[in-house]
């Protein structure tokens, strides 16, 4: 496969869409697609999903992938919520599960060979709970995040505006109830979750804070989730306004960040035993809002998505001391929101 990387970039022009490339980190291809936020791939890497708003109107989109990584547009499908920002599919290619932050609604969409089953925006699922204490953002429920447990048996939604991780029992080919069987807290209200990474070993997950702009370190064990521990990932001096966004863990294990929208940076930690984390730098994004990060698949570049200056920057990745690197290596696209990786 030629394409190593893709970039979804929510311009509302004719440059906004997903942008495939290399291992070297050249352009390979441009698919336009209006007000694209967030990318994921069927279980088998044969098609690609991307949720958008398209002149006000939200969808999820299925795209072929060809041999060479570049995708071509197969079918979609109204969310009929307001700000649709992110989607999983199951491990069976059997659903497909969206996530509206404005609405704090859940869609879900039958698949039948990795495709739409059925017409129409699917079952919509609205998510529930007591809103947190900042009521300029937590309002109402916000829905940003949907992610499956290693085991595959809870599909995580992480709430923004009623400050929870909620946990919905899945059964296969059945799909998800309408409750959660169980609500995850942050010791601190108000922190405001927003993405969810679980480690390979499916014991520990990293949960980002928005709000609060934290990172916290949990434990999952039989559909429930432990607070182990919180750190901070902005300078203690630092008191002007910030936002966390995106949390990505290196191929390695040793390496998780963060990064900072306002601050305009990525906090980097090494990971410790049982999930601990500790910090050992922060570094400029070297642009404005970084919204998405990654670690590229040679293991060697990271990438910061930096939305409102319209830049995606590389940087160079030391595997073993963690050390990112600018190298002055930029891409101009706008509004780039998320680095999906091959």
């Amino acid at each position: 496969m030629l394409t190593s990387f893709y970039i979804g970039a929510c311009s509302q022009n004719e440059n906004g869409g997903i942008y495939g490339y290399d291992r070297n980190c050249r352009q390979t291809f441009f698919e336009p697609l209006r007000g694209v936020s967030y990318l994921a791939f069927s279980n088998d890497k044969t098609l690609l999903y991307a949720v958008c708003a398209d002149d006000g109107i939200n969808k999820a989109v299925i795209y072929q992938i060809r041999e060479d990584g570049s995708i071509y547009y197969l079918d979609a499908r109204e969310t009929l919520g307001k700000s649709t920002c992110h989607l999983t599919v199951d491990p069976d290619n059997k659903f497909l599960y969206c996530a509206s932050y404005r609405t704090g609604t859940i869609n879900e969409f039958r698949l039948e060979n990795g495709l739409f089953a059925e017409p129409g925006p699917g079952r919509i699922i609205e998510t529930t709970g007591s809103v947190g204490p900042q009521e300029d953002r937590q309002d109402r429920s916000h829905a940003h995040c949907t992610v499956f447990t290693p085991d595959q048996k809870y599909l995580c939604v992480v709430d923004l505006g009623v400050d929870e991780v909620q946990l919905f029992p899945f059964t296969r080919g059945v799909g998800i109830p309408e409750e959660p069987s169980f609500r995850y807290h942050s010791p601190v209200p108000g922190a405001g979750p927003r993405h969810l990474l679980f480690a390979p070993d499916g014991k520990i997950a990293w949960l980002a804070n928005e709000l609060n702009n934290t990172v916290s370190s949990l434990r999952y064990e039989a559909g429930t989730l432990t607070h182990i521990q919180t750190w901070s990932t902005i300078p203690e001096d630092f008191t002007a306004f910030t936002k966390v966004a995106a949390v990505r863990l290196s191929h390695n294990g040793r390496h998780l960040c963060v990064s900072n929208r306002g601050h305009d940076s990525i906090a980097c930690y090494y990971v410790r035993d049982n999930g601990g984390l500790s910090l050992y730098d922060i570094v400029s994004s070297e642009g404005i809002s970084p919204r998405d990060i990654n670690f590229l698949p040679d293991s060697k570049t990271f990438v910061a998505c930096n939305e409102t200056s319209d830049t995606v920057q590389f940087f160079q990745y030391n595997q073993v001391d963690g050390k990112l690197t600018f190298k002055h290596e930029t891409e101009a696209m706008p509004g780039p929101l998320c680095a999906l990786i091959v």
